[in-house]
């Protein structure tokens, strides 16, 4: 019961603000999405995803390649047309064959993992370096504003629910923080935002 009697008059408070112009909200997410480093960011990840998929498609022409050899020499080590000897021969280079094919597979598979591990690193810091910048500059411009409080429109509950079902545009200071953080910066796209750099 006091639980709910402290939301309420939590919300009336707000209510008192939001008249006064001293409580403000703000799309966290949206500023994420448009702010041009996070783009700049995406590019870069994408690029590195590009070239660990490029150098994968190499190492795995060159493991058909020895697969191919060794199926070959497979069939040759059984040819009974070959001499005894040069079927020796073909098993021997045969084993050869099979062993360099397992240890290729195998630096394939850690060069996957560590190129994984790298670009989801490196993601992560730039994500918190972006969501750093963002906040710095909603602060600088909040203060300027003498904005008592900014709330992120875009929080969800863990049921994923929207937790702000309604904010008046007159409230909303998303676009002005927007234009600052992109200010002198031309080239800004809402659709280049599908891969890459994620919150």
């Amino acid at each position: 019961m006091k639980r709910a009697i402290w939301i309420v008059a939590g919300l009336l408070m707000c209510n008192l603000a939001m008249a006064d112009g001293k409580i403000v909200f703000v799309d966290l997410q949206e500023l994420f999405t448009r702010f041009y480093k996070t783009q700049l960011a995406q590019d870069q990840i994408r690029q590195q995803t590009d070239e660990m998929k490029l150098e994968q498609d190499i190492m795995k022409n060159e493991i058909e390649e020895i697969r191919e050899e060794v199926e070959q020499l497979r069939a040759d080590s059984r040819d009974p047309m070959l001499s005894t000897q040069v079927r020796s021969n073909k098993r021997v280079l045969l084993e050869e064959r099979l062993v360099k094919m397992q240890e290729q597979e195998q630096e394939m598979l850690e060069y996957e993992q560590l190129r994984k591990k790298q670009i989801d690193e490196q993601n992560t810091r730039m994500t918190k370096k972006l969501f750093d910048e963002i906040q710095d500059n909603i602060s600088s411009y909040s203060k300027e504003k003498g904005y008592k409080a900014v709330i992120d429109r875009s929080a969800q509950s863990r049921l994923g629910i929207q937790v702000i079902n309604y904010v008046s545009i007159s409230a909303d200071i998303t676009a002005n923080v927007l234009a600052e953080l992109n200010e002198g910066y031309e080239g800004i796209t809402s659709e280049n935002t599908d891969s890459g750099v994620n919150p």
